[in-house]
């Protein structure tokens, strides 16, 4: 069992009773609900309206933070309510909301760590690869991944490989830059990131955006309206209809990178994105 996100689309008029059409629209999924046992549709045990105060949620467009119709996160058991970061929600209306923006922000942020790294690295020597530190035993496919074999020597080479110029300098440089800018890529990826020789320097810089965005906030994973659980990688799942191999629905969408970004920002400006966290 593990965390999941995914935004749960709802039709306008659902703003109202937001927590009771959620649960409606989440019901055909649920873990020893009432239907038949299902590997396909026995999904969630408990799911919680929240995202804009941590980690997850959305961007809202300028000048409309202050819209009623936007959603923020549903309050903890003990009734306390967690304001969202300035500027984000944990859903609203399709038209209030600036789908993309989480991976432009990183892609963007991308390029001026790339372009930094490669700015110090251009003062120093080219970096040594890591196996020219690793003990044999890190290398040897019998031993490489487990961790156990030879660790005080693994980890010793892995700081000297680590303490290479300019990346220690490059580190501080990513631990000085202003909180802001997260976009999920900037806090999940880059500030714990202790490898740029190989992470960073690594990549041709196109390479290094389109791996910046593909790690910022995303929304891949999506509920539709007509009730298909679409998660991203995988076939979707028809809450309608028991038997997944007899479904005769056509589904939204078919499953490729950003195919669910691209569902949502097609919708209709009034339909309601709530970004839910679920057990699974």
């Amino acid at each position: 069992m593990a965390g999941y996100r995914l935004t749960v689309c709802l039709p306008g008029g659902a703003r109202d009773r937001l927590v009771e059409a959620v649960g409606e629209a989440m019901a055909p999924f649920e873990i020893g609900g009432p239907r038949p046992y299902s590997d396909d549709l026995w999904i969630w045990d408990h799911w919680w309206i929240t995202g804009g105060a941590d980690d997850g949620g959305y961007p809202i467009r300028p000048g409309h933070e202050a819209d009623p119709r936007i959603v923020h996160d549903q309050p903890l058991r003990d009734g306390t309510r967690r304001p969202s970061r300035p500027g984000w929600c944990t859903g609203g209306p399709r038209g209030l909301l600036a789908l993309g923006e989480p991976q432009q922000r990183a892609a963007e942020l991308a390029g001026i760590a790339w372009d930094r790294w490669h700015e110090m690295a251009a003062e120093h020597p080219p970096g040594r690869p890591w196996e020219e530190f690793a003990p044999a035993s890190a290398l040897a496919p019998e031993t490489a991944h487990d961790l156990r074999v030879d660790a005080e020597a693994r980890h010793a080479g892995w700081e000297r490989y680590l303490a290479q110029p300019p990346a220690p300098a490059f580190r501080e440089w990513l631990a000085g830059l202003p909180d802001h800018l997260d976009t999920g890529f900037f806090g999940n990826v880059l500030r714990r990131e202790d490898d740029p020789l190989g992470r960073v320097g690594g990549y041709g810089r196109e390479e290094f955006l389109a791996f910046g965005a593909d790690r910022a906030v995303a929304h891949g994973n999506v509920l539709t309206l007509d009730g298909w659980w679409c998660e991203q990688g995988y076939d979707p799942v028809h809450g309608a209809c028991d038997d997944q191999d007899a479904c005769p629905h056509t589904p939204p969408y078919a499953q490729r990178p950003g195919a669910g970004e691209a569902h949502l920002a097609g919708l209709p400006d009034d339909t309601l994105l709530v970004y839910v966290r679920c057990h699974v």
